[in-house]
């Protein structure tokens, strides 16, 4: 099972690692051919002649593709591969140089990365030793050491920084799968390294270390803006904080892009500095200085289309404010949502193909969806009127559906899953009432709620279903009530469960109703009981208390009314020695929590 949390690492490197380069495609194809016909052993006797072939070429490139290579034949060849894949690598790293070495660091950092995340619980579980327990073997490490030493190597990976700043990513095609665009975001070397140990400063585990001095984002001054940001000086005595290093990367790689002619990776990056410092920020009102970031990056690039991807993030907040919207409490908010729309429409409209804009439409598109929910009561009075509660976002008309159902086809709908195989389910339905009704939409694009009357319905078990549109097959929402005139109440004791029918509009017991008592998927200490009880004067029933039930369905029947209540479960009683022991407590309450000296204290004393 270790052999595995390597692997996974290894596989997810090499996906990065399969086009050919120039005078070594012959090679890597003996090498995919020995894979297929699973010849690891001989696949990974050509690829040392590649690791040879690039070692007198001094094709950094092709060396670490070689290694990688290695190790990953490694796994499936040798025994205790973990340890000697990372020996394998720093063995390698200490006979090399830049940039190979530098690649070689950034890997084997994430290797001890990914072999924490696979065995995190150990490690937490593990005492913390003063020294290595096995200086050779890193399995045996406490969680500080391994961390000090994923560090090491992610720091060592980013020495020659002037090297990798001016080392362009397109001479290490071989090792890379490229998105659209990519060279716009990571155009160098540096970026490619900064941004690999990043994903290991901003992870969540910020508890590896608790030192008395932690750092922590506290400063406003964290979310300024970039080149403001850029001139800091950021210090702690935490040397091993996560964030600390976090943000002297993020500090150090805007500096360096703050020369671009184009400023799409400079505004990328500096984006996501400020949405990882608001994250973890802790001083308070930190989405005012958020904010004013990023209105003021908007601002400086407002004649070039990367202005967009503020427009987005202006937009997200202001929606995420929208969304903390309450009539009681948070009133202020009502209307952000639709200043997030019109933040969406300013950015569409400027730059319409940008990056950005696309964000904005999605987002555009998620605040305008019309949106419904249904809550009513389980069981409500036939032929009576009722109400259901409607939640609502974006409609001014509701349109109202009722069908009657059986508890076969109320069961199959409940394991339909695929909306589209549920709307044909419902229109099959037999529709027994329709209405329509107005809605007031206040056009904020938030959810609102209304109550609406439910005509007078018979007995029996009915599907609600409700549309914005006469015909809308894209926003639906329905809910289940059950009409009847009566109700099943349930009494619990230490020696039985009692349930009792009463009239669910008056209240009075019934006298001589049936109730028809069965159960389904019993479990491993429940028994099966299909039995029929008839109520006593005080419309009671008493249940056995000898075995156990659980998924209980009562069928109540009382002349032509009926009813289908559950899910109970009746347990098996056991006698307590003890339970004819009278227990007591008691509470003292005063009449003021608060006395002026020399008052009279008044207070009750209440036993039970």
């Amino acid at each position: 099972m270790k052999k595995s949390a390597l692997l996974i690492l290894l596989f997810s490197t090499l996906l990065y690692a399969q086009q050919p380069y120039e005078n070594y495609t012959q090679l890597w194809q003996e090498v995919e051919q020995f894979e297929l016909d699973n010849l690891p052993k001989s696949a990974n006797i050509v690829v040392d002649k590649i690791y040879k072939k690039a070692k007198a070429d001094k094709n950094a490139p092709q060396l670490v593709k070689t290694v990688l290579f290695q190790s990953k034949f490694a796994l499936i060849i040798e025994e205790e591969a973990q340890l000697n894949i990372i020996h394998n690598f720093e063995k390698e790293i200490a006979k090399a140089d830049f940039p190979t070495k530098n690649i070689l660091e950034s890997v084997l950092a994430n290797l001890y990365w990914q072999y924490f995340q696979q065995n995190r619980w150990n490690f937490y579980n593990r005492t913390k030793t003063s020294e290595k327990v096995d200086t050779t073997d890193f399995r045996t490490w406490d969680l500080k050491t391994l961390f000090e030493e994923i560090h090491i190597h992610f720091q060592n990976s980013l020495q020659n920084s002037l090297l990798a700043q001016n080392t362009k990513l397109d001479n290490f095609q071989s090792l890379l799968t490229n998105q659209p665009e990519s060279k716009l975001y990571r155009p160098t070397l540096y970026d490619f390294l900064v941004h690999n140990a990043l994903d290991f400063y901003k992870t969540d585990e910020t508890h590896l270390t608790k030192p008395a001095y932690k750092f922590e984002l506290d400063n406003p001054v964290y979310l300024g803006d970039a080149k403001t940001f850029s001139r800091l000086t950021i210090e702690t005595k935490d040397s091993l904080s996560l964030q600390y290093h976090a943000l002297l990367l993020y500090k150090n790689l805007i500096a360096f892009h703050e020369k671009d002619k184009d400023p799409t990776a400079l505004v990328t990056l500096d984006l996501e500095r400020i949405y990882f410092v608001k994250q973890h920020a802790t001083f308070s009102d930190k989405e005012t200085v958020f904010l004013q970031s990023v209105l003021t990056g908007k601002e400086q690039y407002k004649n070039h289309f990367i202005s967009t991807l503020y427009d987005y993030e202006i937009a997200s907040l202001y929606q995420q404010q929208g969304e903390k919207y309450n009539p009681k409490t948070a009133k202020d908010n009502q209307w952000k949502i639709k200043e997030a729309l019109l933040e969406c429409e300013e950015a569409i409209k400027a730059f319409p193909k940008s990056r950005g804009a696309q964000k904005c439409q999605a987002l555009q598109f998620n605040i305008q969806q019309a949106a419904l929910n249904l809550t009513t009561e389980e069981f409500i009075n036939s032929n009576r009127p009722a109400r259901i509660l409607v939640k609502h976002k974006n409609t001014d008309n509701l349109y109202f559906k009722v069908a009657k159902v059986s508890e076969k086809q109320r069961e199959k709908l409940q394991k339909t899953y695929n909306y589209k195989e549920q709307i044909a389910f419902i229109q099959n339905l037999k529709v027994t009432e329709k209405w329509s009704t107005e809605i007031k939409n206040e056009g904020d694009y938030q959810m609102h709620s209304s109550e609406v009357v439910i005509p007078k319905l018979s007995q029996g078990t009915y599907l609600i279903y409700a549309t914005p549109d006469k015909d809308s097959i894209n926003t639906f929402a329905f809910t289940y009530v059950q009409a009847t005139d009566l109700a099943l109440v349930e009494m619990n004791s230490n020696q039985q469960k009692i349930l009792q029918v009463v009239d669910r509009y008056y209240g009075n017991p019934l006298q001589g109703a049936k109730v028809h008592l069965t159960n389904y998927n019993t479990g491993r200490y429940s028994k099966k009981i299909d039995e029929v009880f008839t109520t006593d004067a005080f419309g009671q029933i008493y249940l056995p208390n000898h075995e156990q039930y659980s998924n209980v369905k009562a069928t109540v029947r009382y002349g032509d009314k009926y009813g289908v209540f559950g899910n109970y479960y009746i347990r098996k009683s056991y006698q307590n020695r003890d339970n004819q022991k009278n227990y007591y407590q008691a509470f003292l309450f005063t009449d003021r929590s608060i006395y002026r000296p020399g008052q009279t204290l008044y207070f009750k004393g209440i036993v039970v």
